[in-house]
């Protein structure tokens, strides 16, 4: 008999982290250079974004960002996002924190792959 394997989240939490990763993913040319630019001038820390409030601009709406020192990311009190920061690799990683509504924090440590190395991935599709 297979056991039943735990799932690490809810639904709600798997899609929400799944959404999240996409737009993340689809924000990464900003939010690259912004952490590395930050890890330069204060050190260790992470992008904020606010996603509680849009600010209209030429292209469209965004959210406000904006880079924190790892001192700052301490006194906010979120464990996971201090563990994050402490950890990440600043030569390839960036820790990005999503503000959201009813006061819920979504950290999550960004891996960033330089385009020369990056694979044609589509040569292994079938």
């Amino acid at each position: 008999m297979a056991e039943r394997q735990e799932k690490r989240f809810p639904d709600w939490a798997e899609q929400e982290r799944t959404g999240d990763m996409g737009w993340i993913r689809e924000n990464v040319h900003l939010f690259w250079p912004l952490a590395q630019q930050g890890y330069q001038q204060v050190g260790r820390g992470a992008i904020v974004v606010d996603t509680t409030i849009t600010v209209p601009h030429p292209g469209g709406v965004g959210h406000l960002s904006g880079y924190v020192e790892q001192k700052t990311v301490e006194e906010i009190g979120n464990e996971e996002t201090q563990r994050l920061v402490r950890e990440y690799q600043p030569q390839g990683e960036f820790v990005a924190t999503l503000l959201k509504t009813q006061d819920r924090v979504s950290s999550y440590r960004i891996a960033v792959i330089p385009a020369e190395h990056r694979e044609d991935l589509s040569s292994r599709i079938e």
